[in-house]
């Protein structure tokens, strides 16, 4: 499905079960140069699918395109062929990163240090290994385990892989994968890591990604205590010209971390330039006038006349910009973690608070101040997907949120509703990993999906 090529030689011997031979290539690592250039290898390798998760969300309507990109267009109608075709390169890349950290970290201790500055470096490195790990396992439990609850906790989650040697494992429950989620983070953040550059994960996105991480898990007080220190002078970030440069090459104050690339993404939504896009915006996504948000979610200056075609770097595409930052963790997100948290704790006004600061900010219309409960709750998610449009994060709250996911037809009217307890919604575990792992039998594939070991 992907049109961007990653070029990794080992990629055919790939399964979740990490035997990679990875100790091979990195026999040792003796500098803290060595340990940084392996672990901007884990940085390159971590997985790209904002486009097929926006499209499995609400973010989108079909265009009279759509059914030249079959496979997209099969991913947009949730059928099942094209989710295990997209599981399998979820799972198989998620744990190439991740087999990738375990080299590293592993190595760690090998490292000759020069002197302090060595020292410090090398316990950056360490802390951006282990937060790299916890978002890359967040990620697998968000896809392939069931939504948080407490009567979930001892089902199944995903494989938890710390050895680099052959280690065929069963999936760990959901429970164990929270603590070890957990663990990661923490010692992520008890480095001080401040001052690089946003394509390092830093001590901010330790703490954005920890704020995140404690809404999911419904501990809201921590992930109101993980979040607001970085919302202190937030508001000064999020003028037009912070949010214009996110979707430019230049530095954004907005950006918390930015991934940096030099292939090509998302045109994969792309027909062609001079015809249009697959896919464009759901009737529901819609901005008022003055919305700085408005000029790059929405984009008119395309083929298709009287659609509004997805922006940002759908934008970039047509306009051929470079783009350089995937913009993955930045400020705005922290405030609606904060926001959402607060709402959904009972402290209507702290929330209120937070988000009208955002709102006017933006350029929009604040919230009634006589929201409250379940229906400021989605008064914030509404903004949310506004600011994240496109970029696969509605695809996790609606999966947390258990919500029905809403198909439309080119029209915009509705066709087709994904339930709540669907099994989709739960991606399969692939036949490349249960093929080699006899601790995943039929027993531990996800609900409703083949077990089919080939003779």
């Amino acid at each position: 499905m992907k049109k961007h090529i990653i070029i990794l030689c080992i990629l055919p011997f790939l399964s979740g079960c990490l035997d990679i031979k990875l100790d091979n290539q990195f026999t040792e690592i003796t500098t803290v140069d060595m340990a940084r250039e392996l672990l901007a290898t884990a940085y390159n390798s971590l997985p790209r699918y904002q486009v097929e998760f926006a499209v499995m969300s609400d973010d989108f309507k079909p265009t009279t395109y759509s059914s030249a990109y079959a496979e997209l267009e099969n991913l947009y109608n949730w059928q099942d062929n094209a989710i295990d075709n997209l599981s399998s390169q979820v799972w198989n890349e998620y744990y190439m990163t991740v087999a990738y950290l375990n080299t590293l970290l592993t190595r760690l201790d090998e490292v000759v240090l020069g002197g302090e500055e060595d020292a410090v470096e090398l316990e950056k490195v360490r802390s951006e290994a282990q937060a790299l790990k916890a978002w890359c396992y967040f990620d697998l439990l968000r896809i392939y385990a069931p939504r948080y609850a407490e009567e979930n906790l001892d089902r199944d989650g995903i494989i938890l892989k710390n050895r680099l040697e052959l280690d065929f494992l069963p999936r760990s429950s959901m429970r164990a994968c929270i603590s070890e989620i957990d663990g990661l983070l923490s010692a992520a953040a008890s480095v001080e890591n401040t001052g690089n550059a946003v394509y390092y994960f830093g001590s901010d996105a330790v703490a954005a990604l920890r704020a995140e991480f404690e809404l999911y898990r419904e501990n809201y007080d921590a992930a109101v205590t993980a979040g607001l220190p970085l919302l202190t002078g937030a508001s000064d970030r999020w003028t037009t010209a912070e949010y214009d440069n996110l979707w430019t090459e230049n530095e954004s104050r907005e950006r918390i971390f930015a991934p940096y690339i030099f292939d090509s993404f998302y045109i994969d939504l792309n027909y062609d330039r001079e015809r249009g896009d697959y896919y464009c915006l759901s009737d529901q996504v819609t901005y008022e006038d003055g919305d700085m948000r408005k000029a790059w979610c929405e984009y008119s200056e395309t083929p298709m006349t009287g659609v509004r075609c997805f922006g940002k770097y759908n934008r970039m595409y047509y306009e051929n910009s470079e783009v350089r930052y995937i913009n993955t963790l930045r400020y705005s997100g922290v405030c609606f973690t904060v926001a959402e948290a607060y709402a959904r704790d009972n402290q209507p006004d702290e929330a209120l608070a937070l988000m009208n600061e955002y709102l006017v900010a933006r350029g929009c219309t604040p919230l009634d101040e006589s929201l409250s409960g379940d229906a400021l709750v989605e008064a914030i998610l509404k903004e949310k997907q506004k600011e994240f449009v496109g970029e696969g994060t509605r695809f996790f709250d609606l999966k947390r949120m258990g919500v029905p996911v809403v198909r439309y037809n080119e029209s915009g009217s509705q066709a087709t509703t994904i339930a709540v307890d669907d099994y989709r919604h739960l991606f399969p575990i692939p036949q490349s990993e249960y093929r080699y792992n006899e601790n995943i039998t039929a027993e531990h594939q996800n609900p409703g999906w083949s077990y089919e070991v080939a003779e």
